[in-house]
């Protein structure tokens, strides 16, 4: 009977240790949800000497970015001439675009050849543009920390102009509010402004999906390689993907500072550093040693 009972409640005891030994250590080494931006502002407020984060270091990095900003809009611009060619194409308007000094006419494998070239083009405009980000990143956090704060909103609008919507607020002037017509305004304005640049940019998404569809799927110059290139270009686009989730968006870190906190007292004062190493690890250890004296668990080699 007992034998019976243990093998009827081993799975339960063994998840509910290994959810306990989940949270445990989740509490031990946290998750972080971090994005790109917010890693780089951490890394830098912990940078040493600070006074070494100046203003020429603002200006070589901002000059530096704009220069990559620079090539991805001449990238951007080529992938819009294309879309615009395909678009009148297939709309039967027929437009005749020249670009660099060569004409683009309506003949076999231009299409093919303008959707390769403008989905590989935009995939190395997504790499300049995270570039571009790292960098920002970078100047704002320079801004925080080198320039005065009566100053930062002035400087952050020079530095990124692109990124500041509404009227200008003053920092030195804290008594002075928007009335509510003003904060009306802004919030209406800022909603439809979102609401066409999600649209426009699904739109232009979906119109280049059908474009590829319709000349390398549908109507194919070259045959089965016309459907292994819409293949390659969908696999581009996932790629694509992964990459603006990598880089922009927020992911979870691990968070070891326990382990920094460790070995400083373990330097410093080995007997605090026996008595937090217990305080941490003992109630995992202690309940590890419970389930295998009962025997749930084998007993860990020394």
């Amino acid at each position: 009977m007992k034998r019976a009972a243990f093998f009827i409640t081993y799975p339960l005891i063994l998840a509910a240790y290994k959810w306990r030994s989940y949270k445990a250590r989740r509490g031990i080494v946290p998750r972080r949800w971090l994005s790109p931006s917010e890693v780089i502002s951490e890394d830098l407020n912990q940078f040493e000497p600070r006074d070494r984060i100046d203003f020429k270091l603002i200006e070589d990095f901002a000059k530096a970015r704009d220069d990559i900003l620079g090539l991805a809009k001449k990238q951007i611009i080529f992938s819009g001439v294309a879309f615009a060619f395909l678009l009148s194409n297939y709309l039967g308007i027929g437009l005749d675009i020249s670009v660099a000094g060569f004409s683009l006419r309506q003949t076999s494998g231009v299409p093919e050849g303008l959707l390769l070239v403008s989905n590989m083009l935009s995939c190395y405009t997504l790499i300049l543009q995270s570039n571009a980000a790292v960098l920002d990143a970078t100047i704002r956090s320079a801004v925080a920390i080198a320039i005065p704060v009566e100053l930062r909103n002035l400087y952050l609008i020079r530095y990124f102009p692109h990124e500041q919507f509404g009227r200008y607020q003053p920092f030195n002037m804290p008594y002075l509010i928007p009335s509510r017509l003003h904060r009306a305004i802004g919030k209406t304005s800022a909603v439809l402004f979102l609401i066409l640049l999600i649209f426009t940019g699904v739109a232009f998404a979906a119109c280049n999906l059908f474009l590829s569809l319709h000349y390398l799927w549908l109507h194919p110059s070259f045959g089965i390689w016309s459907n292994v290139m819409l293949l390659y270009i969908l696999t581009l686009g996932l790629g694509a993907l992964f990459y603006v989730v990598l880089t922009r968006f927020k992911l979870p870190y691990l968070d070891y500072t326990v382990n920094d906190e460790l070995e400083l007292l373990k330097q410093i004062d080995p007997a605090r550093y026996s008595a937090r190493l217990q305080e941490i690890y003992g109630p995992l250890n202690a309940d590890r040693k419970h389930l295998e004296q009962r025997g749930y668990l084998k007993p860990t080699s020394n």
